[in-house]
């Protein structure tokens, strides 16, 4: 979280020295230099607390129990453009949601802007874009010739969502507010759907794109798994701040040093890189 320094200390030494009346005697030369020696301390490093789920290759724990990721590097960057030091907690979405609404933690990367999160959250400017489509099994993939989700279901095919995703405000209307509703199957780990797919538990899957080309390529699951026609409208991406522990000012600060990765091309570069 952001730590702040003041320059009450130095000012109130400052009067101390040069405005004590004189029929108050002498100030007490130990309160003194205690007081000079706070205000002289070193300025406390400002540390960044960030939630990250296991979503590569935008947010991962490598084998060697680093942290990494496209995510990762841009806030890694930022942080260090803006004198921060980050700090990484593992979780799930739903449990970053929490921390994040608490105050636990200070700022979430690769969130959807909504209504009900804004009540307790900041946003920062849109970093990058980032589109879902429909995952099935490889050798059903022939019989998948309709358009749209909504065709799919009406199929009476069942798809699996993780909790607390936005997908966005059409999927969310089917999932919570249609006749399709009971046909969702919801995870708090989007491998798990994966795994669920396999097991004729679902029919299919909603992902971004980047993050199942990843997961099927370490677990080897090309020739298993195949990625649809059917997808969603691609959307922007944002960073998440806890409005419990982060101001706008310095939200103002990180959106600085955010715009000039993207200007730079960096950003791209990095999604390029990880074959986006």
């Amino acid at each position: 979280m952001f730590f702040r320094t003041s320059t009450f200390l130095v000012v109130a030494v400052a009067w101390l020295v040069g405005c004590t009346p004189a029929n108050q005697g002498e100030v007490d030369v130990p309160e003194l230099e205690a007081a000079v020696e706070q205000a002289a301390e070193p300025r406390p490093p400002c540390q960044l607390t960030f939630g990250f789920e296991s979503w590569e290759p935008y947010q991962y724990l490598s084998v060697g129990g680093e942290v990494g990721g496209v995510d990762v590097e841009i806030a890694q960057r930022v942080a260090n453009e803006i004198g921060c030091t980050l700090k990484a907690e593992q979780g799930s979405w739903m449990e970053l949601l929490e921390w994040l609404q608490n105050g636990e933690i200070d700022f979430i990367m690769g969130a959807s802007m909504t209504e009900s999160r804004r009540e307790y959250a900041h946003f920062s400017i849109p970093y990058r874009q980032e589109q879902f489509s429909l995952f099935v099994r490889a050798e059903e993939l022939p019989r998948y010739t309709m358009d749209t989700i909504e065709e799919f279901l009406s199929e009476g095919y069942r798809m699996g969502v993780v909790n607390e995703y936005f997908y966005g405000d059409d999927l969310q209307g089917l999932m919570h507010e249609s006749e399709y509703s009971d046909q969702f199957v919801g995870t708090i780990l989007n491998e798990m759907n994966m795994a669920r797919l396999l097991d004729a538990d679902i029919d299919g899957f909603l992902e971004d794109n980047l993050v199942a080309a990843s997961i099927i390529r370490r677990r080897g699951l090309s020739e298993r798994i195949a990625r649809t026609e059917i997808h969603l409208d691609s959307s922007d991406v944002y960073i998440m701040f806890s409005r419990s522990s982060v101001s706008e000012s310095e939200i103002d600060a990180f959106n600085n040093a955010l715009r000039t990765a993207i200007n730079s091309g960096y950003i791209d570069s990095l999604i390029r890189r990880s074959g986006g």
